[in-house]
């Protein structure tokens, strides 16, 4: 198959079978998105994540491997690289921390403030998720549909798909959505 459009893929699974995305989703996956937006409107308005939770629950970001703390002047490009994590233990976590007492130690790394205007168009971002977010945010992410290529749907049990005509042979590209339900 080309690099063209990907062949889709719905999954509905139970909710207990969402671990089985996680080791994926910390490896980070490949989300189409509207991108010249700011990483803020990104979370909230595209992947509907509520504003609160965004700022009380997800205390560390990097964004294009960088701390992040404004989150209205990150202006999200295609192929940006987002790390979301709620709060990690330790020095490093307090330092990485969104806002944090510690975030001044790391000024030099981290991320500066992006132009407010910019055009938006279809793209792709790569997120990952670690620790807590991974299970509140992970059907969120796969919901919203992720790129996956042929190795990384190596990566997932074969378990997962119903048939043999789910992926068929020589399939470069899927574009996966799963859904959770009790």
């Amino acid at each position: 198959m080309t690099e063209g459009i990907p062949i889709t893929l719905s999954l509905t699974m139970k909710s207990d079978q969402l671990n089985t995305f996680f080791p994926l989703l910390q490896k980070g996956v490949t989300v189409p998105v509207q991108v010249g937006c700011s990483l803020k409107s990104l979370l909230c308005d595209q992947f509907g994540i509520p504003a609160d939770y965004v700022t009380e629950r997800i205390t560390t970001i990097f964004f294009d491997n960088r701390p992040v703390d404004d989150l209205d002047h990150a202006i999200v490009q295609n192929g940006s690289r987002i790390t979301l994590s709620a709060a990690m233990p330790g020095l490093v976590g307090a330092t990485m921390r969104r806002g944090g007492f510690y975030a001044a130690f790391r000024k030099g790394i981290s991320h500066g403030m992006d132009s407010d205007s910019t055009a938006r168009y279809s793209g792709t971002v790569r997120v990952k998720l670690f620790n807590l977010l991974l299970a509140e945010l992970g059907p969120l992410v796969l919901a919203q549909g992720v790129i996956l290529g042929r190795d990384e749907l190596g990566d997932l049990p074969e378990s997962l798909f119903t048939s043999a005509n789910d992926v068929p042979p020589g399939t470069d590209r899927v574009f996966l959505t799963a859904t959770f339900r009790e």
